[in-house]
């Protein structure tokens, strides 16, 4: 959210803070007895502001701590994004290394989709032949009988990777691959996060999640920060306080001077 809109939103909470204040300093003229008038207005004042000004920049409070806990950590964040070789993939990995902010991109693994195999006759020459076929393989997951899952070593080539799979998979075991969904991890600096993810091409990848110091903080920022109900009622009691403020100010401000008084004839 703009800054100007969070400012103005702030000001006009204030307003309302200020109108119930005044309507309780006239009380005096009224009568004590509208105690109950001065709470319950200062109350629904209060939760109208809330729901109507302060209840939209509670949003936006993750993104204003993320900015903080950017500043203040130094680890990199990993960006995990999805794609299919039949996109370029190693064309993608240089070009997003070219990013100002991205210190490294990997492939990390594979997922196969093939037709039906029968398990219990592949499963086992699969796993112990594809890291054979190509040197990039560090293990294969037989998932279930026509999904793989190839992990792969650093610094990886997943088009040729991709491309001998399928052919081994189909010479070996006439089994015909559907589909090819390469999982990669991008590291970033901290603060180039939103950034980098702006200039991935969207029609070719999906951001998965990001992962980091600064996401774990963000996290446990979120899960100690209250739901919105309890902010608006929160804004009530606030209300409340601000009426009762104004219903005793001329009392606070006798026992503040007598107090002062006290004090000065001490000295």
């Amino acid at each position: 959210m703009d800054m100007l809109l969070v400012i103005i939103m702030l000001v006009l909470f204030i307003f309302l803070m200020v109108f119930v204040f005044s309507t309780a300093l006239l009380t005096p003229l009224i009568g004590k007895r509208n105690l109950i008038f001065v709470l319950s207005l200062g109350f629904i004042v209060g939760v109208v502001g809330g729901a109507f000004f302060i209840s939209p920049l509670y949003d936006d409070i993750p993104d204003m701590a993320r900015a903080v806990f950017t500043s203040t950590t130094g680890g990199p964040e990993i960006i995990n994004i999805n794609m299919s070789t039949d996109s370029d993939v190693t064309a993608f990995i240089q070009n997003t290394k070219k990013i100002n902010g991205v210190k490294d991109v990997q492939c990390n693994k594979i997922t196969v989709r093939t037709t039906e195999f029968n398990m219990s006759d592949w499963s086992n020459t699969i796993q112990k032949s594809i890291p054979v076929v190509d040197s990039d393989v560090k293990s294969v997951d037989v998932i279930s009988n026509d999904t793989l899952i190839i992990n792969l070593n650093k610094d990886n080539n997943p088009m040729i990777l991709a491309k001998n799979v399928e052919k081994w998979l189909n010479m070996a075991a006439g089994i015909e691959v559907l589909s090819n969904i390469a999982e990669l991890s991008i590291t970033v600096e901290p603060s180039q996060v939103d950034s980098v993810s702006t200039q991935l091409p969207q029609n070719e990848v999906v951001i998965a999640n990001i992962t980091g110091p600064v996401e774990d903080q963000i996290a446990s920022f979120k899960k100690n920060l209250p739901d919105k109900t309890s902010l608006i009622i929160f804004c009530g009691i606030i209300g409340m306080l601000v009426g009762l403020l104004g219903l005793f100010i001329d009392s606070i401000s006798q026992l503040v001077s007598k107090i002062r008084g006290k004090m000065n004839k001490k000295e």
